[in-house]
Parts: C-alpha cells; sequence; structure tokens
C-alpha cells in the first residue's frame, strides 16, 4: 500500500515541477510519465485523463497547504498571534513550495477551476474559513464573513509571495519589508 502511495506522490511531484517549468498544456501525460520514471499508463491507473490528473493535484496541493498551515497552529496562542502565524506560515509553504505554489496560483485562474470544483470540499479553504470563524467567535476580529476574510489574506500573502520573487533584488536593493502589510490587514480586521 505505501508503494501505490509513493508512486502516486511520486507522479504528482513529478507534474508540479513540470506544470511549473511547462504550463498546464505543455505538459503531456508521456512527459509526467517518463519524468516520474513510470510507463504512462501507471498514471491511469490513479488518473482517469490528463484533466483528472490537475484536478488532483489541485486536491493535493490544498490538502499539504491545509497540513502545514494547520499543524503550525497553536491554540493556546492570542488569536493575534495565531493570525500572524497563519501569513507566515502560508507565506513560508508557498516559499519552500514554489512549484506548488505556482501550480495552484495557475490553477485558480485557469478553467479547471471551475464552477463544479469550487463547490467541492477543499481542505485548504475548508481550514481556512474554520479559522477566521473561530477568530469572530472570540470576538478577535470584525464580523464578515469568513470567506471574505480568508479571501483578503490569502490573496494577500499570494501576491506578496509574487514580489517577493519577481522583484527580490528591487526590495533588497530599496530595503523594503513587506512584512507591514501583515500588520495593516490584522489592523483592518480585528475588532
Amino acid at each position: 500500500m505505501h508503494s501505490l502511495l509513493d508512486k502516486k506522490k511520486c507522479i504528482i511531484q513529478s507534474a508540479l515541477d513540470l506544470i511549473q517549468e511547462h504550463g498546464f498544456h505543455g505538459c503531456p501525460v508521456s512527459m509526467v510519465a517518463k519524468n516520474a520514471g513510470v510507463a504512462a499508463g501507471t498514471i491511469y491507473t490513479y488518473f482517469e485523463n490528463k484533466d483528472s490528473l490537475i484536478i488532483g493535484i489541485y486536491e493535493y496541493v490544498a490538502e499539504e497547504i491545509k497540513k502545514y498551515v494547520a499543524e503550525r497552529d497553536d491554540a493556546s496562542l492570542t488569536f493575534k498571534d495565531r493570525f500572524y502565524n497563519y501569513w507566515k506560515n502560508l507565506t513560508d509553504f508557498y516559499e519552500l513550495n514554489p512549484s506548488a505554489y505556482g501550480f495552484y496560483d495557475q490553477f485558480l485562474n485557469s478553467p479547471f477551476n471551475s464552477e463544479e470544483i469550487q463547490h467541492k470540499p477543499n481542505a485548504w479553504l475548508d481550514f481556512a474559513y474554520a479559522f477566521f470563524e473561530e477568530g469572530i467567535k472570540l470576538g478577535e476580529i470584525k464580523e464578515l464573513n469568513p470567506i471574505v476574510l480568508s479571501i483578503l489574506v490569502n490573496t494577500n500573502v499570494n501576491s506578496i509571495v509574487r514580489i517577493k520573487k519577481n522583484f527580490k533584488k528591487k526590495l533588497a536593493r530599496n530595503n523594503m519589508e513587506l512584512d507591514e502589510i501583515s500588520h495593516l490587514i490584522w489592523d483592518g480586521i480585528k475588532t
């Protein structure tokens, strides 16, 4: 059983790396199979077709983001500190996993992110919703829709990671820290 899960994970990681480099359309199943060191037919053991592979990768990445951020959440801290940890941990995950970050960002802005997919359970989005809902219940953040709060925070983290990646030298040259953005967001949502 372990080797089957390892093989599936190897296929997903191979696809993530290739999609990061070539995009969805420049990455045929045969290329993924070759890169993963498996026969093309092996991929079809786990995924019906390329579209289901892409959706499977999306679900895998969402679960990995959730796992990374959730495992580092400390409920004994103040919600303010938990918020800053959430921000830092999401940023860290994206920076430590550039192929997962690139895939997730590309997926959300692609036709694969259909209405049907958006209505399916998503481990990461469910965790983020529950996180902000808890902050509301604790009276620490404004009574806004947790989805709106999640969008506000997650898209800002996403933008910061992209800016840090694309403008690294310019940020260093101008001695610019982007951490203050998290403080601005906190100030906007706290009660």
